[in-house]
Parts: structure tokens; C-alpha cells; sequence
């Protein structure tokens, strides 16, 4: 064990010998994972060493061909020939699914950790089966009978970790799912997982933090897992001068919950699997659909997949350590998988004999995985590509820092031992140093073995080794000022006991008779007097001015913030009141779109909207799936939505043309908008239907369309598609008067819709008429900067500085 001196000195006085107990401590750790999940046993006795020694808890995991045991337990659930299977029995069952009548979310269940806090559920489940709460008891039940066995007891106590990311929602599923398992947890006992991994680091490393140097380090925990990218960007600190609690400032948090080393293995399927199967059984690509890849040949091939993937990266690292992989012909560099895999689709089968996967191949996938540039994601029907640099710079905006100020990384998660990956994130940090750990199983159980020891610290000092701080002054705003509430520096939950401060420092704004007062309630920093909440609050008259507010406030350690407002003589139900999550801490979940999707199945599902509203809802979803670039799924819920409507919607059937169009099904593009010309008389139906022909080069059908469409509405943007149409059929003479026309058609720049001054520029750029132009594109430019400068409703309070303030 290394020297760990400096790092114990600093966070507990006299070690661990004002323990409040004086038994035995045994704990459990439990790192409740998307795609594996771990777990972590500690013992400790007062006066003993610490760090205690951690162990990773060895699984027994039934399957089919006998009992599995692995400290990693994936976290997969199915039922199957009446019994259920959790781990990598379930895992085997899920790469068989097709063959063997599994259906996922029915008597399969994966990445379930993904769905905690949007109420999904899964109707079609037994019993016991219907939630991710329920789903994720049973991984969690699974790792408490198998930590007894080791612990030979009960645990004293248990720490979860979640995602910093995690919101209220999401951290109470976590605790239903503890609670299911026969667990009592409290909101202290949950444990971000960006602190257990680096409290692992820190106390089985011995890693010098320099903090009796500095005041403060600035970390990034990089957690590249198989299903999610987790990146968390906090201040640590000392919080005096006496050894005592490390103080954290979450400073910013990116959650990226679709992009994983998963992803990765999808891209092997798609790119390299699936066309080598196709070769093998003499297939041409077309010959398989949307549901034979995705639904039966992606499952089976996915195992495959990470074997390749994690062969070929142990032997790059290998190379890499004798700086010999640089000059290596990548092209030969392959692993192959023995043996031939059946695979079956439907009624069909397929054999796929000796799989392979070369460096070369490797590489090319990881590129837009590692991409500085492009760090948008990209997502199809089978797969999604992100770069992971699109967390980590997104968390450093949002936390206002460059890579250069950044102390530490710590890379986390067992796609992180991807050897490219951790030579790009180390060039991106290159003033800080790179933490990693020794060995290929601390990446993966890091979380769980530190969640162990921070259960040790809690349970014998009734405190924990690192403690959440405000890292700024949060302060109501009044018309004279801000008046704080949180002093930076706070630890936290504040007050300390959890209970509410009390404030009567702000007071009504003025006198009201019948009409209620609205009063503005606005909350906000005070080192960039950053907003964090508005809202009004309608204070029934009659009201005076001056009045006292009496507000009560508490910030809780998972960040949430509790804010109450009433006059002393209100009733209880008068009284003004909001949450507010993680309000210092940037947090940000780019997938909201996806949640929605996910929303909005589950409503459909369960019968929660009426069934008037299912077919907007059905072209809402439709809409999202289409701005994923899911355009089969988009196709699907809109013709859905086109079929419970009687008669059909014009603009549905319009929307669905334009996905068949860019989804490059012209014919039947072309089908649809002329079905969408019979059964309504609406103008832009034949004008679609012209741009699209236009587009395809099939000019005189496409004069046809404009015609039929300028005879019902001759306006000016119709006009400047004639012009275009007339142009591409050489009639110049034609193609200027109906662009001179159009243009002189148009409303006056600022008074246009978007489509209008679209089309306005398109025709001035033809006449090459520069003054229309540059009109034009400033008024687009300057729409794109627009910022909504609305007045706000309600008035600020008045500040009553000096009156009672007190903590609970």
C-alpha cells in the first residue's frame, strides 16, 4: 500500500480513532452501473489502518451453461422458462433473444438505469418486473446476497452511487430500488460517482493533492462507460485549518447517457460484422431490413463486438508500451473470434465464420469518437456517434474554464481503457496530470470500492471524508439590492441539522386593496449576479406595503434547494414555494428529446392520453423521432398519425413526404404530396410537390406543380419557384419576369415569416440583385441573434435589511 500520510492527515484527525463506535464496522459499497454493475465490502475496527482493505464482491451469476462469477455483474435482468436471471446469464440470454421469444422491456430488461426518474414503465411485465425501481432491485439484490456471504453479516451500512447528474427524480428511483432490495437508504447514503471514483483513487494511490500547497485543485472526472459518458468538474479544498472534511464545488456536470463504449461495439456490428456476414452467406446489404439488423442480428452480434474490440486494445496497449505500435501495419494487426456463430433472422438463419476485426478498421470507427471538431451527435436508426470531447468541453464551458486549468483527470470506466482514448483526453489536459489507475478491473470498480470507503467514514464518524460546499453566495434579489441567503463557502446540507433557515429580510412592494400583489421572486449569484429562479408570486389583497416576507430556505447535500414565502398571517396554503435542483451547479442532459420520446411512448402505453389527443401525439413523436434523423421511425408514427385522423390531415401527409424525401424514397415522396393535392386545395401541397420535382431535375413536371399551385395562390415565394423551374428549362426570358414580378411581390423585409424571407433572398440572389441581398441576409442574421427582452411581470421585493434572521 502506498504512503498515504499526507492524504489521511488532511481529511481525519487522529485517523479514524474518534470513532463513535467501538464494534466492528462492515460496509457495502454498491456501484448501481448502466451497463455492469459492482460491489464493494469493507471491515474496519476502531484504532485500525485506514484506508481499510476493499474487496470487490465476487459474483455467482447463474446461467444456462452453469454458474458465472465475476466481480462484474451486468446489468441485465430476463425471464426465462420460469426463472429469472440476473447478470451474465441474462446477458447470454439477451445475445439469443430472437431465437428464444425474449422481448426487451417484457422478459428482458437492459440499461434500465437510463429510465430512472420519467416514470416509464413496462406494462407488459409480470409483476415485480413493471419499473426500472423494480428492475434495478433486482441487480441490487443480486449484490447484497452475495456481499452477506463475504461480509458474513449484514452490512452496518450502505452507500449507492449515482450519476452527479442525477436530479431529485432520478436519485428517489435509486432509492426505491434500495428500499425494494430490502435496503433503508437515506438521501446522505447516496454518493456521486465522479467522488467515490476519485476517494478511490486518492486512497489507494497516495496521490500528492498539493492542497498544503494550494487552496484548492480543480479536478474533471472523465466516467467513459459502456452505455453512458459522465463527465464532473469540481473544485476540491481544504475547509481549514484542522484536519476535517475535503470540501467539493460541483462546478459543472455533463451526463451523455447514449454515448458508451457501447456505441463503439454498435459501430463494429453495423460497419464490419453485418457486411462480412452478408459476404459469407452471399447477401446483398438490401437483402437485410431496418428489423433484421436491428432487432436480430444487432443482439447476437453485440458480445462478438467488445470481444474484437477488447482484444485488439489489450495488444495496441502492448505495443504502445514498447513504442512500437506507431509504425505497425494496422492492416495486419487483427484479431479473429474461432468458430462459426449462427444467427438467426426470423424463419432465416446465417452463419458468420471466424469473425474479425483489424486495427485499421478499429481506427476509423474511433475517429468521429474522438473528433475536437465535430462534436455534434450524429444518430441513425442503428446506431449513435458522438465525440466524447462533446461532454468534456460542454462541462468546461459551462464550469467557464479552459483544459489548461485543470489540475487533474481522472478517467473512469472500462471504455476508457481504449488506448486512443486515453491518449486524446491526455493531450486535451495537457497542463494537468492524467490520474489512471493500475489495473484493467480498478476501472471498472473504482465507484463501488469508493463508495466502501466513504460507508466506513460515515458510519464511524457520523460525517463523511468529502463534503458538498457552495461555491457562491446564493441571494434574493429586492429593488435595492441582493440580500444573501447561502453564504459562499457553506457547507452542505445548510443548515446543517437539514432543517430551514429563517428570514424576514424582504417585505411586500406595495399596498393592494382587492387586487393581489405580484410579487417577483428572483434568486441569483453573487459573484456574476448569475440568475438562477424567477418566478411570481401572487400575494392575495388586501396587502400593505412593507408587510414582511417570511422566507425559509435549506440546500440539502444532493444540491436541491427549498424555497418558501408567506406572510405571517397567511394560511398554510397561501404560502409560496419551489424546488430548485442543482441551482450552482451547471448540470446539463443533452438528451432531452430522447426522455420526451420516452415520455410520450410511456403516456401512449399506459393510456394516459385521450384519445382525441393520440394522433397529435403520435405526429409529435414523429417530429422528435425525425430530428434524431430516425426518419423509419419518424415514417412509421406519422403514417400512425395520418390513420386515426379522418379525413386525412394535408399537412401530416405533407410531412410525410418530405421524410420519404429525405430519407431519398423519391417515388414515393412524389406519391404522397400529389395524395396530399386530392384531398385538399391548399396551395403548398403542389408547391412541395414542384421544389421536389425541381430538385430531381424533372423540370417540365415540376412546371406542371408550380402552375397548379401559383392558379390557387399566386404569391410571391411560388413565383420564385416558377422562376427557378423556368430557368432550368432554358426559357430565360420567362424565368426574369416571374423573378422581377416576385420580387416586386414581396411585403417589406421586416414584416416577412421566415419561408417568405427565405425564398426573398433566394430570388434576389438570382437577379443577383446585391442591395436585396444584403437586406435580406441581415434581416436572417439578425433574427438569429434575437434574445427575447420580454419585461418581467410582478415587482422585486423591498429589502428590510437588519430584521431576524436565524438557522434551525
Amino acid at each position: 500500500m502506498p504512503d498515504l500520510d499526507k492524504v489521511i492527515s488532511l481529511v481525519l484527525p487522529n485517523g479514524l480513532e474518534k470513532s463513535r463506535s467501538g464494534r466492528p464496522i462492515r460496509v457495502l459499497g454498491i456501484d448501481l452501473g448502466t451497463t455492469n454493475s459492482t460491489a464493494s465490502t469493507a471491515s474496519w475496527r476502531a484504532g485500525g489502518a485506514f484506508p481499510p482493505e476493499v474487496r470487490s464482491v465476487e459474483i455467482v451469476q447463474p446461467t444456462l451453461q452453469g454458474d458465472y462469477t465475476h466481480s462484474l455483474l451486468p446489468s441485465v435482468v430476463a425471464l426465462y422458462n420460469g426463472q429469472t436471471y440476473v447478470g451474465e446469464g441474462a446477458k447470454r440470454l439477451r445475445s439469443r433473444a430472437a431465437e428464444l421469444g425474449l422481448k426487451p422491456f417484457e422478459n428482458l430488461f437492459y440499461e434500465c438505469k437510463n429510465e430512472m426518474g420519467i416514470k416509464r414503465t413496462y406494462h407488459r411485465a409480470p409483476e415485480g418486473y413493471r419499473s426500472p425501481p423494480e428492475i434495478g432491485a433486482k441487480v441490487i439484490d443480486t449484490m447484497i446476497k452475495a456481499a452477506g456471504e463475504e461480509l458474513g453479516a449484514q452490512p452496518d451500512r450502505v452507500v449507492i452511487t449515482v450519476p452527479a447528474s442525477f436530479q431529485t427524480a432520478q436519485r428517489m428511483d435509486t432509492q426505491q430500488a434500495a428500499q425494494l432490495a430490502g435496503l433503508n437508504i437515506a438521501g446522505g447514503d447516496l454518493l456521486d460517482e465522479p467522488v467515490a471514483a476519485f476517494l478511490d483513487y486518492v486512497f489507494t494511490s497516495g496521490v500528492d493533492l498539493g492542497l498544503e500547497r494550494a487552496s484548492s485543485r480543480t479536478v474533471v472526472v472523465f466516467d467513459f462507460g459502456g452505455g453512458t459518458c459522465d463527465v464532473a468538474v469540481f473544485r476540491l479544498k481544504r475547509t481549514g485549518t484542522e484536519p476535517g472534511p475535503l470540501g467539493v464545488e460541483f462546478l459543472a456536470v455533463s451526463r451523455y447517457h447514449r454515448l458508451g463504449g457501447g456505441d463503439i461495439d454498435a459501430a463494429v456490428v453495423h460497419e464490419c460484422l453485418i457486411p462480412e456476414l452478408c459476404r459469407q452467406n452471399h447477401l446483398n446489404p438490401l437483402d437485410l431490413g431496418f428489423e433484421d439488423k436491428k432487432k436480430y442480428l444487432e443482439p447476437a452480434l453485440l458480445g462478438t463486438a467488445e470481444m474484437l474490440k477488447e482484444g485488439l486494445c489489450t495488444e495496441i496497449q502492448r505495443l504502445m508500451s514498447f513504442d512500437k505500435y506507431e509504425g505497425a501495419d494496422k492492416t495486419t494487426m487483427v484479431k479473429t473470434q474461432p468458430g462459426t456463430q449462427e444467427c438467426r433472422v426470423g424463419n432465416r438463419s446465417y452463419r458468420l465464420t471466424a469473425p474479425k476485426l483489424s486495427t485499421a478498421q478499429l481506427e476509423e470507427l474511433l475517429d468521429p469518437f474522438l473528433d475536437q471538431d465535430l462534436l455534434y451527435a450524429r444518430e441513425t436508426e442503428y446506431r449513435m456517434t458522438c465525440s466524447l470531447f462533446a461532454p468534456l468541453q460542454d462541462a468546461l464551458d459551462r464550469a467557464g474554464l479552459e483544459p489548461r486549468q485543470v489540475d487533474y483527470c481522472l478517467m473512469v470506466g472500462g471504455s476508457s481503457l481504449i488506448p486512443q482514448v486515453r491518449e486524446s483526453v491526455g493531450a486535451y489536459f495537457s497542463k494537468g496530470e492524467l490520474l489512471l489507475f493500475g489495473s484493467r478491473e480498478d476501472y471498472k470498480t473504482c465507484i463501488s470500492r469508493g463508495a466502501a470507503i466513504h460507508a466506513v467514514a460515515l458510519e464511524a464518524m457520523g460525517r463523511p471524508l468529502v463534503q458538498p460546499i457552495c461555491h457562491d453566495e446564493i441571494a434574493i434579489r429586492t429593488q435595492s439590492g441582493r440580500i444573501g441567503l447561502i453564504s459562499k463557502g457553506s457547507f452542505l446540507p445548510f443548515p446543517a441539522d437539514g432543517g430551514f433557515a429563517y428570514s424576514y429580510e424582504v417585505a411586500v412592494p406595495n399596498t393592494t386593496t382587492v387586487e393581489p400583489c405580484n410579487v417577483r421572486v428572483e434568486l441569483a449569484t453573487k459573484e456574476d449576479d448569475r440568475q438562477l429562479f424567477s418566478q411570481v408570486w401572487s400575494v392575495p389583497g388586501p396587502v400593505t406595503q412593507g408587510t414582511p416576507i417570511r422566507l425559509e430556505y435549506r440546500m440539502d447535500e444532493n444540491q436541491v434547494l427549498q424555497l418558501k414565502a408567506r406572510l405571517d398571517e397567511m394560511d398554510e396554503g397561501e404560502e409560496f414555494s419551489a424546488t430548485l435542483e442543482n441551482p450552482l451547479t451547471h448540470v446539463v442532459n443533452p438528451n432531452e428529446k430522447r426522455l420526451e420520446i420516452d415520455r410520450t411512448e410511456e403516456d401512449l402505453r399506459t393510456g394516459r392520453i385521450p384519445k382525441t389527443q393520440v394522433p397529435e401525439k403520435l405526429a409529435e413523436l414523429s417530429k422528435l423521432y425525425a430530428e434524431l434523423n430516425q426518419l423509419e421511425k419518424a415514417i412509421d408514427f406519422i403514417k400512425r398519425a395520418i390513420a386515426a385522423r379522418n379525413p386525412p390531415d394535408v399537412f401530416l401527409l405533407n410531412r410525410l413526404a418530405a421524410y420519404y424525401g429525405e430519407r431519398g424514397d423519391s417515388e414515393r415522396q412524389e406519391k404522397v404530396y400529389r395524395e396530399a393535392t386530392r384531398v385538399s386545395t391548399w396551395s403548398g401541397s403542389w408547391f412541395n410537390l414542384a421544389l421536389a420535382l425541381w430538385r430531381r431535375k424533372k423540370f417540365s413536371k415540376a412546371r406542371e406543380a408550380i402552375d397548379q399551385a401559383i392558379e390557387i395562390d399566386r404569391q410571391a415565394p411560388y413565383l420564385v419557384l416558377a422562376g427557378l423551374i423556368a430557368g432550368s428549362l432554358k426559357d430565360s426570358e420567362k424565368s426574369q419576369a416571374l423573378l422581377s414580378e416576385a420580387m416586386d411581390s414581396f411585403d417589406p423585409v421586416p414584416g416577412l415569416d421566415d419561408f417568405e424571407l427565405g425564398w426573398f433572398v433566394k430570388g434576389a440572389q438570382t437577379l443577383s440583385d446585391q442591395d436585396k441581398l444584403s437586406e435580406g441576409r441581415a434581416e436572417q442574421l439578425k433574427r438569429s441573434k434575437t434574445e427575447d427582452r420580454s419585461t418581467p411581470e410582478g415587482e422585486l421585493p423591498v429589502a428590510t435589511p437588519g430584521l431576524m434572521r436565524t438557522a434551525s
